[in-house]
């Protein structure tokens, strides 16, 4: 069974909301990598393995609105930073 960081799939969702409202940022996948990495690095692991769900529904209930707003700030930051500073020609 494999690990698997739940973190990932809140900044993914956020990102891509925040990305449909910036017309200029870049959208290719090292760019969105980029910004990923960028928003998930500092955050808190929120971890699990499981193959029936059961812990997954548990670790949904512990990202509280705190961490929520981190996490929407964060990935702002990331797709202007990014967006200022690819990694390749624009």
């Amino acid at each position: 069974m494999a690990i698997y960081n739940y973190l990932e799939d809140l900044i993914q969702v956020k990102l891509h909301q925040v990305l449909s409202k910036k017309e200029n940022a870049c959208r290719c996948a090292r760019c969105v990598d980029d910004m990923m990495a960028f928003a998930i690095n500092g955050l808190p692991v929120i971890s699990y393995s499981t193959s029936d769900g059961g812990i997954h529904r548990e670790v949904q209930n512990l990202t509280n609105d705190s961490l929520k707003i981190e996490i929407a700030t964060r990935c702002v930051r990331a797709v202007d930073l990014v967006s200022k500073n690819p990694r390749h020609k624009r």
